[in-house]
């Protein structure tokens, strides 16, 4: 794994352009904005006598935290002032589309360096499958925990995607659920509906019996070891895992099923 100080020049470089650190600012922050943001967000204090060793302007300072906190730190401090960076017309609405698209890929190709042999959660499987505004905020939120490396703070809301996204099955083919329904007998329920329409092998049947039981454990994960209540996290290690675990659910039904996009 690389961290920031073994970052190649242009890779710096481009770090500087993305953030606009090439005068000595960072973005469009003040020096009390920069304060706050880095206490609130990090625990950082941006203006301690640590980090200006190597130069006292917001850009300095901010290279020093870089090379200073590790690599998987660093990564998470860049995809934040990201997630700043987007929220301002310049870099928003007033920017080329293009170029935007072209610089955040180089941006984010240089976090994934930094974060090394921790590849990132596969979004392929939790997309959008109806016009609703709850679910596009919810797919964000699951989206932002997982840019951040926090798989364990988003377990609740992949809970809630897969509810939504089984009930979304069965409604398609006019089966009905309770609003109350647990998320394994929905599962239940879309093994029948695919039995009953003996258009799938054998041997898929029985894969997606066997993961009805990992959604029933899933229902107890949701309850007591995630923020859907006051619980104590997985580790994100076993959290990563669950995520696996569920897409690669979701991509089989995926495959198959011509009615999980609509």
């Amino acid at each position: 794994m690389r961290g920031y100080d073994n970052l190649k020049r242009s890779e710096k470089r481009l770090l500087d352009k993305a953030l606009d650190m090439r005068q000595g600012y960072v973005l469009d922050f003040s020096n009390r904005t920069i304060e706050e943001h880095f206490e609130d967000e990090f625990g950082l204090e941006f203006y301690s006598d640590e980090f200006g060793r190597n130069g006292n302007s917001k850009a300095n300072r901010l290279r020093t935290i870089l090379n200073d906190v590790g690599s998987s730190q660093a990564a998470h401090v860049l995809r934040n002032l990201w997630d700043y960076r987007s929220t301002l017309p310049t870099y928003g609405d007033l920017a080329d589309p293009h170029d935007e698209n072209k610089l955040r890929d180089a941006y984010f190709n240089i976090v994934a360096t930094l974060e090394g042999d921790n590849p990132k959660i596969s979004l392929e499987a939790f997309t959008a499958f109806e016009d609703s505004d709850t679910l596009h905020a919810l797919l964000q939120s699951i989206e932002r925990d997982l840019r951040d490396d926090a798989p364990e703070a988003a377990l609740d809301r992949l809970h809630l995607f897969c509810t939504k996204r089984f009930r979304s099955l069965l409604e398609t083919r006019d089966i009905s659920c309770q609003q109350d329904e647990p998320l394994h007998s929905l599962v239940g329920k879309y093994k029948k509906a695919l039995e009953s329409e003996a258009e799938i092998s054998e041997m898929s049947i029985l894969f997606i019996r066997y993961s009805i039981a990992v959604f029933e454990k899933f229902n107890d994960i949701r309850n007591n070891r995630s923020l859907a209540h006051d619980n104590a996290l997985l580790p994100p290690r076993e959290a990563r895992f669950i995520f696996d675990a569920v897409g690669a659910v979701l991509r089989f039904i995926k495959s198959f099923d011509d009615r999980f996009g609509k």
